[in-house]
């Protein structure tokens, strides 16, 4: 029985998934979520961690000492990419957005026999 269900579960999600990579805009969210997922592991593995040798003690009296940053070229060029993509994908939204109000006008032309 908890086999069926999962099954069926299993079924529902997948017809409830093409049905949605249907929508652009879900697919433009989709391509966001990825995007933001990938440029976040990159600027995770570029973070060096904290020395662990020290003590509570010595951490506790340096409060000022901080976790290494990103290295400030590739914090550009992440951050120029993000933008690279962020532009891209809302100017294909707009090209989309335009097309779809330039149809329903022209529908809305033909309706009145213009």
């Amino acid at each position: 029985m908890p086999h069926e269900i999962m099954n069926v579960l299993s079924e529902l999600r997948e017809g409830m998934r093409q049905r949605l990579f249907q929508v652009p805009e879900y697919r433009a969210l989709m391509a966001l979520d990825r995007s933001i997922e990938e440029i976040g592991q990159i600027m995770r593995d570029n973070i060096a961690p904290a020395p662990m040798n020290e003590t509570r003690d010595e951490m506790a009296s340096a409060p000022e000492q901080t976790v290494a940053a990103c290295h400030p070229a590739q914090v550009t060029r992440n951050n120029a990419i993000a933008s690279a993509f962020a532009e891209t994908l809302t100017a294909k939204l707009d090209q989309r957005q335009a097309a779809r109000a330039t149809g329903a006008h022209m529908q809305g032309l033909r309706a009145l026999g213009a």
